[in-house]
């Protein structure tokens, strides 16, 4: 850019002076055009490149979505329904998984919650049994006592006998400890509602987990978008816990996303960049075209600003060179664009501090795109 500033100065001298020969070269006026001047582009080029960034790294990002089935168990492809690279409708199939080893556990599973609610039942009933033995040991434990105390009272009174008592407090001891024997067994009874309740919750989670996996087993799209590198096939095993990512699944662009692209800019002046500031994009698929837009999100943040966590102390944590950090430019004709994704594009982004510094970075961008068709 500095020498094809100083040739248009160079030759809007050589325009004046030997050309049309407007005015007489003196020797001082000589010195000031040698001086003025290359200070002047000196001057404009240090303001275009720092008060309106620009970069050739930009690129159009895409939303990937991993698609893995989430089997607890391995299962076999059965079918394959979406084709590579074709649109597809959010919640359309993507693939199957036999789903017979899968049926077969929800049913073991529905049985055995069966038995375990049966069981539960019988715990309930013991219960009410036992309850019902505690009340009658209760009663039989209240009548003792009442007579025990009445032999006392006739003892004391000379009407009684001792035979009577004696058998009167061996009626007490019986039915004292019967009635322990009947809380201890409602107490069990409790127990074994408890258990039993706590093994249908179990077996019901388990049913729940089963009937996950079976639901699993037909894959849809998460939403609306294409699959591509599409490598699976019928009567491959999937799942249990340590398949890999079988599909990659690109989403169509939301309007917040759509014609959007991200670039790079170097730190002395990212600051500058604010929202909603004029930019330019120049893409590689348009060569010769330059694209309006807007500054929509300057990223405060890049991967060497974040400390891993790690049960070691860092030795160096600002190694390697500066980072560039990401802004976010939407182009005014995105809509109308073909953009594919991973596209690659020169930004600039012009401020509002010293505009005529701009120009330069204008001609910059627009020569660059147009030697586009030679690279």
């Amino acid at each position: 850019m500095n020498w094809i500033l100083g040739a248009f100065y160079c030759g809007a001298i050589w325009l004046v002076f030997a050309k049309l020969k407007l005015l007489r070269l003196t020797l001082p006026l000589a010195i000031v055009l040698a001086s003025v001047g290359p200070s002047l582009i000196v001057a404009l080029l240090f303001c275009a490149q720092y008060f309106h960034p620009f970069t050739s790294k930009a690129i159009v990002l895409e939303e990937v979505i991993p698609v893995t089935p989430q089997l607890s168990r391995p299962g076999r492809v059965t079918e394959i329904e979406v084709q590579p690279n074709r649109m597809v409708k959010a919640g359309d199939v993507l693939f199957k998984v036999d789903p017979v080893p899968y049926q077969n556990n929800v049913a073991r599973l529905e049985a055995s919650l069966e038995q375990a609610k049966q069981s539960k039942e019988v715990a309930d009933a013991s219960v009410d049994m036992a309850q019902a033995k505690l009340d009658q040991a209760t009663s039989d434990l209240e009548f003792a006592t009442a007579n025990r105390e009445r032999q006392k009272k006739l003892m004391d009174e000379k009407a009684g006998s001792q035979q009577e008592l004696d058998a009167a407090e061996n009626q007490f001891k019986v039915a004292s400890a019967a009635r322990v024997t009947a809380k201890t067994q409602l107490v069990q009874a409790l127990l074994s509602v408890e258990v039993a309740t706590t093994q249908v919750r179990q077996i019901e989670a388990q049913r729940n987990d089963a009937r996950y996996d079976l639901d699993q087993t037909t894959v849809v799209a998460p939403s609306d978008g294409f699959a591509t590198n599409l490598q699976l096939r019928p009567g491959m095993l999937v799942g249990g816990g340590a398949t890999s990512s079988l599909v990659s699944f690109v989403v169509d662009r939301p309007e917040r996303n759509r014609g959007v692209v991200v670039a790079m800019f170097n730190q002395k002046n990212y600051l500058r960049i604010k929202n909603d500031q004029y930019a330019e994009v120049a893409l590689y698929n348009y060569p010769g075209e330059i694209f309006t837009g807007r500054v929509i999100t300057t990223v405060d943040v890049t991967a060497a600003g974040q400390m891993p966590v790690s049960g070691i102390l860092p030795t160096d944590v600002a190694n390697g060179s500066p980072s560039r950090f990401a802004v976010r430019i939407k182009l005014d004709r995105g809509d109308e664009l073909r953009i594919p994704g991973g596209a690659r594009a020169m930004a600039a982004v012009y401020t509002e501090d010293i505009q005529i510094a701009g120009i330069p970075i204008m001609f910059l961008i627009r020569a660059k795109s147009w030697l586009a068709y030679l690279m």
